[in-house]
């Protein structure tokens, strides 16, 4: 299985692929650091089977860089690999078509079996994500809307650090009225009563990092 894995961390990507191919010899990683080098990769080799994408890079996001493949009519599986477990982005990740997430934590044998089924066209995400993404579409659906949008995000991340509506409304420039609009649609969105219980369910659904 030809694989090239994008992830501007060389200390893992290097690992990455030593264990692979240590796992299997059927494993052939070929890593790129950047987003530019890893478009290279692809337009002068169309023999990949699969591609590795890691969602925070300095260059280009993991979303800017799946959509940069499908304006180049570049296509293959792509499996998302990340430390972080943000809903909403891995959300969006499905949406342009990606097969699967993988968390760095997983052993080799995981990984080897995962990335084999998604060569194969077969979807993976480990369950606890699964069940997650499926209560806020599920909830999204009730209320005709896909996902948070940017700004009801950004609002929700406020209330969780402590701003009042009227902060808020400061803050953005907005008024204390559109501020609770949002909200309201927030908390139909995540199901919630209120405003800690909004913040309470984006951090159990991993929308929102749980602060310390």
């Amino acid at each position: 299985m030809k694989i090239l894995s994008l992830d501007d961390h060389p200390i893992f990507s290097q690992g990455l692929k030593a264990s692979l191919s240590a796992h299997s010899p059927d494993f052939d990683v070929t890593s790129a650091f950047n987003s530019k080098q890893a478009l290279e990769y692809l337009q002068q080799d169309t023999e990949f089977d699969l591609l590795i994408l890691d969602l925070s890079m300095p260059d280009m996001d993991g979303i800017a860089f799946m959509k940069s493949l499908i304006y180049r009519n570049i296509d293959l599986p792509i499996v998302i690999m990340s430390a972080k477990e943000d809903l909403i982005t891995l959300s969006e990740c499905f949406g342009l078509g990606a097969l699967g997430f993988l968390p760095k934590t997983w052993s080799v044998d995981q990984l080897s079996a995962a990335l084999t089924k998604i060569a194969n066209g077969e979807i993976v995400v480990p369950e606890n994500i699964a069940n997650s993404l499926a209560v806020m579409s599920k909830n999204s659906f009730k209320n005709t809307q896909t996902s948070l949008s940017e700004r009801q995000l950004e609002i929700l991340k406020m209330v969780q650090a402590g701003l009042s509506n009227a902060g808020i409304a400061v803050v953005l420039y907005i008024s204390e009225t559109t501020v609770k609009t949002h909200l309201q649609k927030i908390f139909k969105i995540l199901g919630a009563k209120n405003r800690i219980d909004s913040v309470r369910k984006a951090e159990s659904l991993k929308i929102l990092p749980i602060l310390k």
